[in-house]
């Protein structure tokens, strides 16, 4: 079982072609092909299957990847650690992020990063708690930085707090209950929840029933922290959403922030990756300067 098979499998997998794997690897379509074929001998088991446009994966094949991109992934993260241990201070950085550290400490950080390990790649993504939990797992991301309810994590994710993000409740400038005080007066309004009722952009659901209000109407889910400014702006429906994104958005002056009395749930934000799952040096020290720059603006 060969590193560059399965980086191949992985290839294969987002960009549907043995042939644009091969260039992306720099080795022929046929020994990529006759590698494969090796492979699914090994495993006895057939792990693509070719139609007229293009190759997917079987079962057997879906089934492998998450083993495939594990061991790619650890692979990865044991070369560079030893080479960054060795001083050379190189290698790649994946990690998620929510709106609440991406529009307040990550641009600080990632500067500051920077400027101490110029040679280390960082790629950011979008991503909320639970659905980057997959990615973790599988090794795709480094870490997460996210809200979530530390009682509901999965078992095998560690989480250290980061700090608490401020939310505020959001509507279109002129809503009808756009300066209430009260919880009680926006139970019969219709919401827009940021994920999924288990992730953090359902927390009105924790404020509702804090207060024993009947279950808020939702309206619709919007996992994009880049359209829910947008579709609160031209609707009626409400939305909690951390206050940096509130405060930076294209459509802030189409919106405000409802004054209630009473305080709104703050999540804790996290860091979140596998326990079991170490991280380079790099890693570290990009998360410490996270910590560090989170730390200022909450002081």
């Amino acid at each position: 079982m060969k590193l560059q098979t399965l980086q191949a499998l992985i290839y294969i997998e987002e960009v549907g072609s043995v042939r644009a794997a091969a260039q992306l690897l720099h080795i022929s379509q046929p020994a990529l092909s006759a590698a494969i074929q090796q492979l699914e001998e090994e495993l006895k088991a057939p792990l693509l299957t070719r139609t007229k446009r293009g190759v997917t994966l079987t079962s057997f094949g879906h089934a492998f990847m998450k083993h495939a991109r594990l061991i790619v992934s650890e692979s990865r993260r044991a070369h560079e650690e030893i080479d960054q241990l060795r001083g050379r201070w190189e290698g790649n950085i994946t990690f998620a992020t929510s709106p609440a550290i991406a529009l307040g400490a990550l641009p600080q950080a990632l500067a500051s990063f920077a400027k101490e390990f110029p040679s280390v790649t960082v790629n950011v993504r979008d991503g909320l708690y639970p659905s980057v939990s997959p990615q973790l797992r599988d090794g795709s991301l480094d870490f997460a930085l996210t809200a979530a309810h530390k009682h509901d994590l999965d078992a095998d994710l560690e989480a250290q707090a980061l700090h608490v993000s401020d939310v505020v409740i959001v509507c279109q400038k002129g809503h009808p209950k756009a300066l209430a005080t009260q919880l009680s007066e926006l139970k019969d309004c219709l919401w827009a929840f940021s994920s999924a009722p288990r992730g953090p952009g359902a927390i009105i659901r924790d404020a509702f029933a804090r207060k024993g209000l009947p279950e808020p109407r939702m309206g619709i889910v919007c996992e994009s922290f880049l359209a829910l400014p947008g579709v609160i702006a031209h609707s009626e429906m409400l939305t909690t959403m951390p206050r940096a994104l509130y405060e930076h958005n294209a459509f802030k002056h189409l919106l405000c922030s409802v004054p209630l009395d009473e305080p709104v749930p703050s999540p804790t934000i996290y860091v979140l990756r596998r326990h079991d799952l170490p991280l380079t040096p790099a890693a570290s020290g990009l998360i410490r300067w996270i910590q560090h720059h989170a730390l200022q603006l909450g002081r």
